[in-house]
């Protein structure tokens, strides 16, 4: 997994503890602005910690809809002194009139209707998911992720067959699930509809209409949900399931996928 001390930078801060100030060395997370630009245009500029920008650009671009597959996009070019990042899509129709638009690290599409759930059906795939497991990869992506200790960083994780696969991490939590997406589309060997995602923020609306453009059916955070992404969750048939902890959490939508010894899960959420 990426070294995540390359998304951190060290600084000095004061602290006060104790009635008095000390002063001590801490980490800070990276957070810049990074302008896309698709066959030559402008397309958005996005709040990103300048790690595993290829998987950011790939997952990106295939939520927008402009590619299927890694392959689709033939130029990647990042030039981290201008924070512009160039890539080539041939024959993608790239809408001109997005030029501008800007997304902060604490938001997703940042326009009305950002998704449009009417015209997507639900998924349906069985998938038993065995939560000790989920649990336990759970943990190593947290393990993970306490290796840098500024404190800013969102993570995603991938588990397959109750392996934690890969993660990705940013300031913004959209960003890292974008980033998510981008390894797994990498991976020609990776049936997204089998696998479980993890993550480390909260379960809104936006993040579970990234996990059902991911096609992936269940999502799980140590986080609590809202009401407009429980909604759309149990109408996109996607499992969410927050408040992971170490022995317990909970299961806001479709708990029929949950494989748990000795107890059969209840369809009457």
């Amino acid at each position: 997994m990426t070294d995540l001390s390359l998304g951190v930078k060290p600084i000095t801060r004061f602290h006060w503890k104790g009635g008095q100030w000390q002063q001590e060395s801490s980490e800070v997370v990276e957070e810049m602005p990074i302008t896309l630009f698709v066959n030559g245009d402008e397309y958005v500029t996005v709040a990103l910690t300048p790690i595993d920008l290829r998987d950011w650009a790939v997952g990106f671009l295939a939520g927008e809809g402009l590619i299927a597959s890694p392959a689709d996009m033939t130029i990647f070019l990042w030039q981290p002194h201008d924070g512009q990042l160039w890539v080539r899509i041939p024959g993608a129709k790239v809408v001109k009139d997005r030029g501008g638009r800007y997304l902060g690290s604490c938001c997703g599409q940042s326009r009305p209707g950002f998704f449009n759930p009417a015209d997507t059906p639900p998924l349906t795939q069985t998938l038993a998911v065995d939560m000790a497991r989920v649990q336990g990869a759970y943990a190593e992506l947290t393990e993970w992720s306490h290796t840098q200790h500024s404190g800013g960083l969102h993570v995603a994780g991938l588990v397959y067959d109750g392996r934690l696969l890969f993660a990705r991490a940013d300031v913004g939590r959209h960003n890292a699930l974008d980033k998510l997406f981008g390894a797994a589309l990498a991976e020609s060997d990776v049936s997204l509809s089998e696998c479980v995602v993890l993550f480390s923020g909260r379960l809104s609306a936006e993040i579970v209409w990234k996990v059902r453009l991911m096609g992936a059916t269940t999502i799980v955070s140590n986080a609590a949900p809202t009401s407009l992404g429980i909604s759309l969750a149990d109408r996109l048939g996607i499992t969410a399931i927050g408040f992971l902890r170490e022995h317990d959490f909970s299961v806001f939508s479709h708990p029929g996928r949950l494989a748990l010894p000795g107890h059969e899960p209840t369809n009457g959420l």
